[in-house]
């Protein structure tokens, strides 16, 4: 889901959101060693790539990330027993308060912020001619999904930054010398209260109460959509590992799934959904351990 943040400025703008983590993570977590430090470094430096040719949705990348990473060390350091869900949701949460802030002193901050990020999809969807592929229709369709993607890329970009400080929290992990990194796919869930967010969301949704609402209301459901379906993600790999022993058989449904890849975010959703209540891998019988 890192391939979602909005703000990848340049085929390296990923070594921003992860590398600047990271890097943060290591000098604050870690005992100072020389290597680790050096590792640090290298991160940071990745990630001024391109310092030459600045533009606005440079600095903005490049600011988020540091952000996002002073959220994680602060929520790590209050809540270091959580889930990484949870210390990375908190982690997201403190930089947004942070660019709340920032806009409340500066109304006009976060005008021109959504107006850098948003200018990106239409200079994107002026640079190509869609009805050659299939006519008008297709050229429309598309522009009603840019547009669709512009009105919720600040949840895209949450579930980018979560997904981002997971693959923090795994690299820290084998600095540690943890093996294991982050716990198995099959053993994702988050807690049941965040269902009370999608139903907020949904409300936002139908409510009318202005722009702002449909906007905020599409952007909660976009991030829990997408939490909800890594859930239900989760517990049907899980299920999966479970019932089948052949990995030709369990590759083979892997190719049908991204094939058939709305039918299986749809279920996937659904399946998410349900395991908040109905507890699924606990009912159809599947062993796994809490987190």
């Amino acid at each position: 889901m890192t391939l979602l943040s909005p703000l990848s400025s340049s085929p390296l703008g990923l070594m921003a959101i992860v590398g600047i983590p990271t890097a943060v993570a290591i000098l604050a977590c870690e005992r100072p060693r020389f290597a680790t430090a050096s590792l640090a470094l290298l991160l940071l430096a990745a990630a001024a790539v391109g310092f030459r040719e600045p533009e606005p949705l440079w600095y903005i990348e490049r600011g988020w990330a540091a952000l996002l990473a002073g959220g994680f060390a602060v929520a790590t350091a209050l809540l270091p027993a959580r889930p990484l869900l949870d210390r990375a949701l908190l982690a997201v949460v403190i930089g947004a308060a942070a660019v709340g802030v920032a806009a409340a002193l500066r109304p006009e901050l976060i005008v021109g912020l959504d107006w850098h990020v948003t200018g990106q999809f239409e200079r994107a969807l002026g640079r190509y001619n869609f009805e050659p592929l299939g006519g008008p229709g297709v050229d429309a369709a598309v522009r009603r999904a840019a547009a669709v993607w512009e009105a919720v890329y600040p949840g895209m970009l949450v579930l980018a930054s979560v997904s981002a400080l997971a693959v923090t929290a795994y690299l820290v992990a084998r600095i540690r010398g943890d093996v294991s990194g982050l716990p198995p796919l099959g053993r994702f869930r988050f807690g049941e209260h965040l269902a009370w967010v999608l139903v907020l969301g949904l409300v936002l949704l139908v409510v009318p109460a202005g722009a702002w609402a449909e906007r905020v209301g599409g952007n909660l459901v976009a991030v829990m959509g997408g939490l909800y379906v890594l859930r239900g993600t989760a517990v049907l790999a899980c299920v999966a590992a479970s019932a089948i022993r052949s990995g030709r058989i369990a590759a083979a449904l892997g190719i049908v799934a991204v094939l058939l890849y709305p039918v299986t975010i749809g279920a996937a959703l659904v399946v998410g959904v349900s395991d908040t209540w109905l507890d699924l891998r606990y009912r159809l019988g599947v062993v796994t351990d809490e987190e």
